[in-house]
């Protein structure tokens, strides 16, 4: 188990979900000297948060100065752009360097990266390989990774659906964005045999071989769960999955059974965005919530059901947390009430495809050309008649 050090982290969630990762998490409490808690606990990387008045530059400049510490890898959060110049010029190794605001994802990235190569160069600081023997560890490296994201993606598109449900009473559209080539999100809908339609949507915790071996396990319990009802389809997905979760994963997840006669949908979340009803004729917004955990935190999960009734042109969205959570340039978040904002703004003559356009659109034109940190999955559903 790799120990991760945290100096001056403030963010509760940081080290909460290192921990459901798997990792051992030391935090600095400042009662010590910093060095002797590195070689005491046998630290195996530091994230340091130097949004606030602390000198990360001349504390990463002390820490490679320091046998303890010369070869340990650092994980900074840096509060602007002077900072990560002035780490650049110090041309310190082993360091990763971020610009807040962060997402913990993007933390973990740049955690997984480093002890990834930590692991690959050994540890042991006498060690000094030439750049012969790094360069061929490097080509070694990305053969591998090329090997797992083919077979990741051969896996990912077996997730998705070939085709969606048709219908002359409703309209089904829906899209996936994957932040790399491989993503942790996937969705999912048939038509039953009594006519209704089942839909899910779902965020694995990371990406890679890993997501999508997660995601081919969610698939398998969604086929195996002896009920269509939502909150009792993941009550038995989690069952099915909980006691078989590696460490530190789960999945978010939120599902529907829509009638299209009548226009009845039922639905149920776990850990997932809330689903987003456009009533019509009220010209209205609700957030469907729902109470439940992820699959995977516990095997005794419990979902609660919600039931409402769409009448003809309204609207049901499901989104991924990609689209709520994304912060643009100025540090504003999208969240639900951007969600809500362009599902106002459709007009009653648009198809679920046209509805899910102009979303995509409205939330590009909101992060005003900033890069995404995660997935983008959004399913619409329309009522015609």
């Amino acid at each position: 188990m790799d120990s991760i050090l945290l100096y001056s982290v403030e963010d509760p969630k940081v080290g909460v979900l290192l921990g459901k990762m798997g990792y051992r998490v030391v935090t600095f409490d400042c009662k010590e000297p910093l060095l002797d808690v590195i070689s005491r606990e046998l630290i195996d990387l530091v994230i340091i948060d130097a949004q606030k008045d602390l000198d990360a530059p001349e504390l990463c400049e002390v820490l490679r100065t320091e046998s303890e510490s010369k070869r340990l890898p650092i994980v900074i959060v840096a509060k602007d752009r002077l900072m990560v110049q002035q780490l650049k010029e110090k041309r310190l190794k082993n360091l990763e360097v971020i610009t807040g605001p962060y997402t913990v994802a993007g933390i973990l990235s740049k955690i997984a990266t480093q002890l990834r190569l930590r692991k690959m160069m050994g540890s042991d600081s006498s060690a000094n390989p030439s750049l012969s023997e790094i360069n061929a560890s490097l080509r070694d490296l990305n053969d591998r990774f090329q090997k797992e994201l083919e077979e990741a993606q051969q896996i990912q598109q077996s997730l998705l659906p070939k085709s969606l449900p048709t219908d002359p009473r409703f309209d089904l559209a829906s899209c996936y964005l994957p932040l790399e080539d491989v993503g942790g999100d996937w969705y999912y809908a048939q038509k039953l045999s009594d006519g209704q339609i089942s839909v899910q949507i779902a965020d694995v915790t990371g990406h890679g071989l890993s997501a999508a071996f997660i995601g081919s396990m969610t698939k398998l319990a969604l086929a195996a769960a002896s009920d269509h009802r939502p909150d009792l389809l993941l009550k038995d997905m989690n069952r099915l999955m909980a006691p078989q979760m590696p460490a530190g994963r789960f999945v978010t997840i939120a599902s529907y059974l829509y009638e299209p006669g009548n226009g009845k949908l039922q639905f149920a979340r776990g850990g997932h965005p809330p689903g987003f009803w456009l009533k019509r004729a009220q010209g209205e917004v609700n957030e469907i919530l729902g109470d439940g955990f992820p699959i995977g935190f516990f095997e005794e999960g419990e979902y609660t059901l919600e039931t409402l009734e769409l009448e003809q042109n309204d609207v049901f969205v499901m989104v991924t947390d990609a689209l709520t959570e994304t912060q643009n340039m100025d540090g504003k978040v999208y969240g639900n009430e951007g969600v809500i904002e362009s599902l106002k703004r459709t007009r009653v003559d648009q198809a679920a495809e046209d509805i899910l356009r102009g979303l995509l659109g409205d939330f590009r034109e909101f992060c005003q050309g900033r890069a995404l940190k995660d997935d983008v999955t959004a399913i619409v559903l329309k009522r015609r008649g």
